[in-house]
């Protein structure tokens, strides 16, 4: 909206200006306010300065027309007068060097790449060590597909563990199944596990911190291969397996990775156990455990296959500890150090414990 008015009209007088420029712009005339400065004025004013964007076209190559509505960089900085704060700095292009992803090359996407490539040795060696583990746990069993029957098929997945300076620490293989081939009502019907709540959590190590009790940490080595199957589920033959006489597909008995159903079964394997050496499940969290013998309590907490063990007496913990170890093959942390992405510690004295990201 513009005002439109005589400049002759205007009473310079009234505009009030020191050394240092106007301090108000306020025109007069028959005492009311106008809204547009005067000559006088606008010879005081700082230079509007216009500022052209091109586009990625424009700024690498320039033309004539875009270039008459450019300022120069050198005279904007000579002029001292430009607002650094009113204009937001512009970016003409992304460098292509502002991105850059680290891929491990050396982990074989293929059966074939892993035992024909440069570290064939220890790729032999992991995927030796995944069967033998599957052979001592009765995890497969050769069959003849029944008619009607569908067998879904497997994949091998390599993965290289590394330490934290970026040194190899293990060659892993791990077979796993094509579970997205599975058929609801045939090869599966209920899948849902619970997993701990992080409440639970925080609580389960705020009372070992408070209480002075010990924490320690387990890992089930391969957790899901010690869920007992219920469905009949048959598998394709793995590559780097054979089979002998007519049969022509393996059927599993325990769940393996990649199955719908794989947790649950795991959950269900280990809520049994648990619950046989007297432990009763906490009616707050279906993932914690807890057992009293004697006065003394100790808590089991499990989030799928880390275990976490705490509790008023060491002869107990110790003799939890043994009885897990007897069923299940599990690598032993000792005290807990790093848990779910989180660190326990305490924060000072008189707040127990925290569980720090």
């Amino acid at each position: 909206m513009s005002t439109s008015m005589n400049v002759d009209d205007l009473d310079v007088d009234s505009l009030d200006i020191d050394d240092d420029g106007p301090r108000q712009t306020e025109y007069k005339q028959t005492g009311k306010r106008k809204s547009r400065p005067s000559d006088e004025d606008e010879a005081t004013r700082r230079p509007h300065t216009v500022r052209h964007r091109p586009g990625l076209e424009e700024a690498s190559a320039p033309d004539s027309s875009s270039s008459s509505h450019r300022v120069d960089a050198d005279e904007e900085e000579k002029s001292g007068d430009q607002d650094e704060e009113s204009t937001p700095p512009v970016f003409w292009r992304a460098s292509a060097n502002a991105v850059e992803a680290t891929v491990d090359l050396s982990e074989p996407s293929t059966f074939q790449e892993a035992v024909n490539g440069p570290d064939q040795v220890h790729w032999r060696k992991a995927i030796h060590a995944e069967l033998k583990s599957m052979r001592l746990r009765g995890v497969f069993r050769a069959a003849k597909l029944p008619n009607g029957q569908r067998a879904i098929g497997t994949k091998w997945v390599f993965k290289i563990k590394r330490k934290a300076d970026g040194s190899i620490e293990k060659y892993k293989a791990r077979l796993v199944a094509k579970g997205f081939k599975q058929k609801y009502g045939i090869d599966y019907t209920e899948t849902f596990s619970p997993v701990v709540k992080y409440v639970t959590l925080r609580m389960v190590i705020a009372i070992a911190k408070y209480f002075g009790w010990p924490l320690d940490q387990l890992d089930v080595v391969t957790a899901f291969l010690y869920g007992i199957m219920k469905e009949q589920v048959f598998c394709i033959v793995p590559e780097g397996v054979e089979l002998d006489g007519n049969f022509d597909c393996l059927e599993l008995v325990k769940a393996i990775y990649g199955l719908k159903q794989a947790s649950r079964v795991w959950n269900e394997t280990f809520d049994e156990f648990v619950c046989s050496i007297g432990f009763q499940v906490s009616a707050f969290d279906p993932c914690l455990y807890v057992k009293i013998v004697d006065g003394h309590c100790v808590l089991v907490l499990v989030y799928v296959d880390d275990v976490l063990i705490t509790g008023s007496s060491p002869e107990l913990i110790s003799r939890t500890k043994t009885d897990l170890k007897t069923r299940f093959e599990m690598t032993d942390s000792g005290k807990c150090a790093f848990v779910l992405g989180g660190r326990p510690r305490r924060q000072c004295d008189d707040v127990p414990a925290a569980l720090c990201g």
